[in-house]
């Protein structure tokens, strides 16, 4: 460490005496808040991007639905399919071209981008909450908008285009699979059709639980980086207490743990992780305020 940065830790020791009292380590003193905002704003983007998938499908349906039918109606072997083959191929290519065009002006890294600073704004808010009813300072404003948390928000936001991007592309391989295997099996074109719209709904939903799971992760990563820098080394697993909690995480309710060894959350497995780190895990770490590592960007 530093000169400068003991002088400083030393100068936050001093603030915070009083407060610590004859108590070497402090809890937190109030809940910190899952960014639930962000989770709902970042399920409407990719609610929007895969809307456009919808809108494609939709207009190439009706060409699907006939190349299948005069297929049928050619009275051809349902192993001869090469004809189908080929206006398929024509038909989902066209697709994928018109869905590049549509996704390239949705904007999907700025949408994307303006939801990792949404989620670092409610995780800044909820930290400075924190910190003031614990431990009665004010932090510097700006301070976590430093490089360490530019670099964490662009690897978010590159990673999580990088798997909204995939999900309408996999989309129509997938749709062009049950067309082919549905004209094998010889059923109807109805069938084929809604067996499609329902391929839709799931790839849907998939991406509504990646804005879940991905807003929760990012939360989780922005506090840890928050709680580490300022020399907190423990943390109380806190859950959002509804039905949707899963009974492993029931257990490690209110339970302490250091960040670096999180808990097994998997017995079966052995699997470990810390609070918003698990899939689709919206449980927090309320910091646990230790006197002798703690050091603060606290306000003038």
């Amino acid at each position: 460490m530093a000169v400068n940065d003991i002088a400083h830790k030393q100068v936050v020791q001093e603030v915070l005496k009083a407060r610590f009292g004859s108590h070497k380590r402090l809890l937190c003193k109030t809940n910190i808040q899952y960014p639930l905002q962000a989770e709902r704003e970042f399920q409407r983007v990719t609610n929007g991007y895969m809307r456009l998938l919808n809108e494609t499908l939709k207009d190439h349906l009706p060409e699907i639905r006939d190349a299948a039918r005069m297929e049928r109606e050619s009275n051809r072997r349902h192993d001869d399919i090469s004809d189908l083959t080929g206006k398929l191929a024509v038909v989902f290519n066209t697709m994928a071209v018109e869905l590049e065009r549509k996704t390239a002006k949705f904007g999907l890294y700025d949408k994307v981008q303006a939801m990792a600073h949404l989620t670092r704004k409610l995780s800044i808010k909820e930290w400075k909450r924190a910190v003031k009813a614990t431990l009665g300072i004010d932090l510097l404003d700006d301070y976590y908008s430093g490089e360490l948390f530019r670099e964490l928000m662009k690897k978010w936001v590159e990673d999580n285009v990088g798997l909204i991007k995939t999900i309408p592309q996999e989309s129509l391989s997938r749709m062009r699979e049950i067309v082919m295997e549905g004209y094998r099996n010889g059923e109807t074109t109805t069938s084929i059709v809604k067996k499609i719209q329902r391929a839709y709904s799931v790839d849907r939903r998939h991406a509504q639980l990646l804005a879940r799971d991905q807003i929760a992760k990012l939360n989780s990563n922005i506090a840890q980086q928050q709680q580490r820098d300022a020399g907190v080394e423990e943390y109380i697993w806190s859950t959002s207490g509804d039905s949707r909690v899963r009974e492993s995480h029931k257990k490690l309710n209110g339970k302490r743990f250091r960040w670096d060894d999180p808990p097994v959350v998997d017995e079966k497995t052995g699997r470990r992780c810390h609070p918003g780190e698990d899939y689709e895990c919206r449980c927090v770490a309320l910091a646990v305020f230790d006197f002798d590592t703690i050091d603060l960007p606290i306000a003038a």
